[in-house]
């Protein structure tokens, strides 16, 4: 399907569709065609609900299986086909709260990385509150160490945005460069002809997880979380947060409000509110047990 695979990616191109959605839906397509060993115009409504009972058989996630759809979807309405698909009701996905490392956690991850490369990619991750594909489009002019700014340039729903760059992402980037002498992007593929890839990055990371013996649902992704997360305890207006990770709506940032360690807010319960404005300080446990003795 390589003409059909080339005229798919050039009308999501033309309509603004991200890198990584394309690779999914063209992923979608093959995937559906290699099961049937047959051409997708070719593949009936039938066929497609097979399809998709496969995915199922296969236990991937609705989420997953959404995708596919999506991918299917695409490219029966691009090519006038919208009459094969079939009604598939999807279970609403659930906004689950992503695992958060403590500030003290995230640093001693970090500083385990033995790999300067990976080490630096890391630590801009975290520091700046980047995407993974952020990080890997990154190019050498886009980073400013004069004013600690960090431009990326189209990213998701290609917004441009400025980010903070920390000094010790400074220091860390300096001795980078000085190792592997970059040309245009911050980080390139062994081959140095081109950027790294994400596929790379997350590898590394899983197995530096693994290393860690770490949930293994700690992923790239959870350092822009950590970013967000360790910027309101630390105290920052989720408005700038809002800014720095290149969010449409402060309801996206909203999610950051619940991430945050409840023993890092210093909160006190009614109970305990109470208690001090009506009865005075509550005695110690030790005060408590002298008490009973007596």
């Amino acid at each position: 399907m390589g003409a059909l695979r080339n005229d798919m990616i050039m009308t999501m191109k033309n309509h603004g569709y991200s890198d990584k959605t394309i690779k999914l839906y063209t992923s979608s397509i093959r995937s559906l065609a290699t099961h049937f060993n047959k051409t997708p115009l070719d593949i009936t409504k039938q066929q497609i609900e097979y399809f998709i009972y496969h995915l199922r058989n296969q236990n991937k996630s609705d989420a997953t299986i959404h995708v596919y759809f999506e991918g299917i979807k695409y490219f029966f309405r691009m090519h006038g086909l919208a009459e094969r698909l079939p009604r598939m009701p999807f279970k609403r996905i659930k906004n689950k709260i992503p695992a958060i490392l403590s500030q003290g956690e995230t640093f001693s991850l970090l500083n385990s990385c033995t790999s300067l490369k990976y080490k630096t990619i890391f630590s801009l991750i975290y520091s700046a509150g980047l995407r993974i594909s952020e990080a890997a489009n990154l190019k050498l002019n886009d980073i400013d160490f004069s004013r600690k700014t960090i431009f990326i340039r189209n990213g998701k729903n290609k917004k441009d945005r400025y980010t903070i760059l920390a000094n010790e992402t400074i220091d860390l980037l300096k001795k980078y460069f000085m190792v592997y002498h970059p040309q245009n992007h911050v980080f390139y593929s062994n081959d140095i002809l081109g950027k790294i890839s994400i596929d790379c990055i997350q590898r590394h990371f899983r197995n530096l997880i693994q290393e860690n013996n770490m949930d293994k649902s700690i992923h790239v992704h959870t350092l822009r979380h950590c970013f967000a997360t360790h910027l309101l305890e630390n105290g920052t207006s989720i408005f700038y947060i809002m800014n720095l990770l290149g969010h449409s709506s402060i309801q996206t940032t909203m999610v950051y409000l619940h991430m945050r360690s409840i023993d890092e807010l210093n909160l006190q319960s009614p109970i305990d509110s109470w208690h001090f404005k009506h009865q005075g300080p509550k005695p110690s446990a030790q005060q408590c047990l002298f008490q009973e003795s007596a």
